[in-house]
Parts: structure tokens; sequence; C-alpha cells
């Protein structure tokens, strides 16, 4: 008996590389109405856990083989994105300042890489349209993060996520370690249809992003006194 021949599949069915959304971690495929990073979109990151997100949004696509430009952002933490699983032979740091030299260098970074993490600086919105051009061209995600303690210029994002945080878990009566991190995250812009709102734990106790489950609590052991890495954990989870 002759055996099966595979189902044919025509050139025509298959969706091009370039089409391709980058895929991200479970927990965080609700805020993106393609369930990951549509290429040429650029995606803006706001509120108290502003890094610490666009990090874990970054980390599936790195695993899964993209590599990652990290342009103009000062005080990158490399240790916080190792956390989060993204190995740091994967990065490119480049730095850059005043919005000319920052659209020169992100342009040129849009031509090797897939994921581009920025903090734009004033003056931005006026070297986007040539930027977006670009990575609609290549096939790149921009990632736009605040300046620590302010916020993203406006850019004209396609989708903005905003991070509340909504408390921290290990320390109790001022005892304790720094276990996980409870963040409401929040989708909208002009390229989500409807906004979406949802719980995650931002670091999670094995620092990764995950989804809070009801009634679960994260961690399974309290620490009797706390540590030098306390201050270090908060630090690189902001």
């Amino acid at each position: 008996m002759a055996a099966s021949l595979p189902s044919v599949i025509r050139t025509s069915d298959l969706v091009p590389v370039r089409d391709r959304a980058i895929a991200v971690e479970p927990a965080l495929t609700p805020l993106f109405p393609d369930a990951g990073l549509r290429r040429g979109h650029v995606v803006s990151f706001a509120g108290v856990a502003a890094r610490s997100l666009a990090i874990a949004t970054a980390a599936r696509g790195v695993a899964d083989g993209a590599w990652l430009a990290v342009v103009g952002v000062d005080g990158f933490g490399v240790e916080a994105a190792i956390e989060h699983g993204i190995a740091p032979e994967r990065i490119v740091q480049i730095p850059a300042s005043g919005p000319v030299e920052w659209a020169e260098r992100l342009a040129a970074a849009a031509d090797g890489f897939e994921l581009l993490l920025t903090c734009p600086p004033r003056g931005a919105d006026r070297q986007m349209r040539k930027l977006r051009q670009r990575l609609q061209a290549r096939g790149g995600v921009l990632l736009a993060v605040p300046p620590v303690g302010e916020h993203t210029p406006s850019i004209g994002a396609d989708i903005d996520l905003s991070t509340d945080e909504v408390a921290w878990i290990g320390i109790e009566q001022g005892s304790g370690r720094l276990m996980a991190r409870r963040v409401t995250i929040g989708s909208a812009g002009r390229r989500v249809p409807r906004p979406v709102t949802i719980d995650c734990w931002l670091p999670g106790p094995d620092g990764r992003v995950d989804v809070v489950q009801t009634g679960v609590h994260p961690v399974d052991h309290r620490v009797d006194d706390v540590d030098r890495h306390d201050t270090v954990d908060l630090h690189r989870a902001s």
C-alpha cells in the first residue's frame, strides 16, 4: 500500500516573514490585537513599570532568534534583561543624543534588528515619519520607553501600554525580601480596537512576567531578614 502523501502547501497560502507578528510571552498576548508585536508598529510604555514591561515584551522575540538594539537608553539594565531570559550576547547598545543623531542611529539599527528599544528625546516626533517608513520597510518593531522619572514624548505610537503598581509581595511589617510585584497593565491606542486591562506579576518570583491567578499567591516562603539585594531588586524592576 502506497504511503499517503503530505498535504500540498501552496506558496500563496504562506504568510511572508515580514508580515508575521513577533511573539510575546503568553501573559502579554491579550494586550496586542495580533497576539504579538506586529512588524512596522511602534509601541510606547508608560507608568511605574514601563521599562520592565518593555524588556518583558521583547524577551520572547529574542528567545526566538531576534536581536535587540537598545538605542539612546541611559541606564539600561542588562542584568534585568538577563532575568527576563534575554541573552546578553543578543543585545547591542547604541548611544544617541539629540533628536537628529537619535533618528539617524535608530534608522541605521532598523536595517539589521527586528526589535528596537529606545528612549525618544524631546523633538523626536518630528523624526518619526521617516523612521516609521523604515520600520515598515524592514519589518522591525520599535519599543519606546520614557526617561527615568518622566513621560514618554508623544511619537504617535500604534499601541500605548500603561502600568500601575498594585503591590510588592515579600515584605511584611518592615521585614522580608521583595519577591514579586503585581502590576495592572492597560493597552490602548489607535491600533487597539478595544482597551484591554490585565493584572500581571512583573516581575514574578522567577524574575519574569506571569498572569495573576485569582486566589494564588506567587510566594511560597518568606525571608526573615532584608538584605542588600532588596534595594537592587527594586531598582532593577523599575
